[in-house]
């Protein structure tokens, strides 16, 4: 695989999560200079990103699995794995425990069983056929949506107030103090499908820091289009900013008369691509862990037991419940697995 087609999977599985979840948290996270955190939590994604491409260059044409039990074998692979799992399963299900919320919200008051089982069904199916096909697929929705996207956050210039952006710096950090701010890290942890793609060839570094400065730019915009449209007093109580931003912008010379209804369309179909991925990831990891070369029990195993967690899920309130486990095993995935492959490629470097 090119790194070009590498890259816009890497942007399309983080867009998925800057325009939900994420601006609630950092505005939650702090009143003022909304700018500091999400630097600081590029920063560290900078930085475990380099962490990450840095030891699997020593392992070329392997994943992380496969690193693992050569270096440290079978038994420390799952150990050191399971809890990525964990992470995967917990936060793929908040994120679509939100997909579901926008879709009752503001398409189908009363969500039908069937649309939840079609948003597993689709990236299972495309999962269980393999990366190449995600990859297309990726790629495909790319091209759709991002222009969407662009164009929502372009148009609603006209509806800013600059005011809004004061005071500009929280000179204190107090965000360092808040909860939110680290369980706003989800939104940092997208690279880590790059540990079982199989890299044939190093992923130049200069290339990924320039799509991270890009994908800075999108999160910035998440926050700040609707802050500068509501203001901080008012954005703090709403669930989905960014979709009641898109509606406050006319377009009746667009042939989108409600812009909010195809921005949750596409949020949908960019969230799919990064579920498929998501589902694609787990089932790599426990068909290598404990089922050897049985990649449809993996795939039904992971359909199974998220759609079984979905019907847990009585309303989106009880994710709170999850929060502090999610952000530990989110910390554990980003931080503790790049360190890791490093350490093992530094082993492998210096065998003595």
């Amino acid at each position: 695989m090119s790194n070009k087609a590498l890259l816009t999977m890497f942007i399309a599985v983080h867009l998925s999560r800057y325009f939900y979840i994420y601006p609630v948290k950092m505005i939650e996270a702090t009143s003022s200079g909304h700018w500091e955190p999400i630097l600081v939590g590029f920063l560290v994604e900078l930085g475990c990103v380099w962490a990450l491409v840095k030891g699997l260059s020593a392992f070329p044409n392997m994943d992380i699995v496969d690193i693992c039990k050569t270096v440290w074998g079978n038994w420390m692979a799952r150990l050191l794995l399971i809890p990525l799992i964990c992470y995967l399963f917990l936060n793929s299900n908040i994120t679509y425990s939100y997909s579901v919320e926008s879709v009752s919200i503001f398409l189908l008051p009363n969500t039908p069983v069937y649309f939840i089982l079609f948003l597993y069904a689709i990236p299972l199916y495309i999962a269980w056929k393999g990366y190449e096909a995600i990859s297309r697929g990726g790629i495909a929705v790319f091209i759709c949506v991002v222009p969407l996207v662009v164009f929502s956050l372009l148009s609603a210039i006209s509806n800013f107030d600059f005011d809004n952006l004061y005071p500009l710096v929280d000179t204190r950090l107090s965000f360092f103090k808040r909860p939110m701010f680290y369980s706003a890290f989800f939104a940092h942890s997208g690279f880590l499908f790059l540990g079982l793609v199989k890299l044939k060839r190093r992923l130049p570094m200069s290339q990924v820091t320039l799509i991270i400065g890009l994908l800075f730019i999108f999160a910035l915009s998440s926050i700040y289009v609707p802050m500068l449209i509501f203001g901080q007093e008012s954005i703090i109580y709403f669930r989905f900013p960014n979709v009641l931003t898109s509606d406050t912008i006319d377009t009746e010379w667009v042939v989108f008369d409600w812009l909010p209804t195809f921005f949750v369309i596409a949020m949908i179909a960019i969230a799919m691509v990064e579920g498929a991925v998501i589902f694609w990831m787990m089932a790599t990891l426990i068909e290598k862990l404990f089922l050897k070369n049985k990649r449809g029990i993996a795939v039904l195993v992971v359909g199974i037991l998220s759609y079984s967690f979905s019907c847990y899920l009585d309303n989106i309130d009880m994710l709170s419940k999850f929060t502090l486990l999610n952000t530990s095993l989110c910390f554990y995935s980003i931080i503790v697995i790049p360190l890791a492959v490093i350490l093992m490629s530094l082993r492998r470097r210096n065998p003595a």
